[in-house]
């Protein structure tokens, strides 16, 4: 299968022309990883997008530590990598080949100038981030529980239990949260 048909069933580029899909094809550049392969690294900066062309990978956030969680797996015509190319940030999470992946990849001057002529890409995006959003939103509840009980002075959350924690420690207990301390503003003007 040549480039612009295996592009034609990539969700984000189904609906272009095949006059556009082969323009975008020529944009594109064909790696093969070994299973075990770090595709991507979270924190790097990467302008690339990645589309499988054949094997399997995982999404997974914190790669190597005790905290480590796949988000999710992805086969032939996924795609990863698109967010870096929107918002020029750093990756949010690692991608893994779970066995020998084909891939291609499209630098993110290539996407953007595409996305500029094809309103069509924006939207699938947009469905995309839309449906990233829902699932984080959805995780996070179930992480975190639904209504929190919260005291209007301190700032205590009851637990399941019925003891008063600390938010930080309600948290820190439910997520992978870590934090930081500091003084805000206002808080510094009445304490100092």
């Amino acid at each position: 299968m040549n480039r612009a048909d295996f592009l034609s069933r990539v969700p984000l580029f189904a609906l272009l022309k095949r006059e556009e899909l082969e323009g975008l094809a020529e944009q594109t550049e064909e790696h093969r990883v070994e299973a075990g392969t770090v595709i991507i690294r979270e924190g790097d900066l990467d302008r690339r997008m990645f589309m499988i062309i054949s094997g399997r990978a995982s999404v997974v956030i914190g790669l190597g530590s005790p905290r480590e969680r796949t988000l999710v797996e992805l086969g032939a015509c996924g795609y990863f990598g698109e967010m870096a190319l929107i918002d020029d940030l750093v990756r949010s999470a690692s991608v893994l080949a779970l066995e020998e992946t084909r891939l291609l990849s499209l630098q993110a001057g290539t996407l953007l100038d595409s996305i500029g002529s094809y309103p069509s890409l924006a939207m699938e995006l947009l469905q995309t981030m839309s449906r990233r959003v829902r699932a984080l939103e959805k995780s996070l509840m179930s992480t975190l529980g639904g209504v929190l009980p919260i005291c209007a002075n301190c700032k205590q959350i009851r637990d399941e239990g019925g003891s008063w924690v600390p938010i930080e420690v309600f948290i820190r207990d439910r997520s992978d949260a870590e934090f930081s301390h500091g003084i805000c503003p206002r808080c510094r003007e009445i304490l100092y």
